[in-house]
């Protein structure tokens, strides 16, 4: 399993905040991901290791088997946090 950049989970934490999504006690910031966007917690790893390795938002989806994200507006907040996140760390 890939190490996923702290940088990138917290840009996830900020959007997850910024829709009043809350850690529970205990829980990964992975985990919350997962459960506010309807995903296991392997396909929320599985995603953000596809996104983190520079896949497309719809490449790192089919990997995971979310068909039409145009039904989870949160993934796609939560993608563009991720890729400026990528993009700050590249420079």
């Amino acid at each position: 399993m890939a190490m996923i950049d702290p940088n990138v989970m917290k840009a996830v934490g900020e959007v997850l905040e910024s829709h009043q999504i809350r850690l529970q006690p205990g829980e990964r910031m992975a985990d919350a991901a997962a459960r506010a966007l309807g995903l296991t917690d392997a396909q929320a790893q599985q995603w953000f290791e596809s996104l983190s390795d520079g896949c497309t938002v719809e490449e790192a989806n089919a990997r995971v088997g979310v068909l039409d994200h145009r039904e989870k507006p949160l993934l796609i907040e939560i993608a563009r946090a991720v890729g400026a996140a990528l993009g700050r760390i590249a420079r």
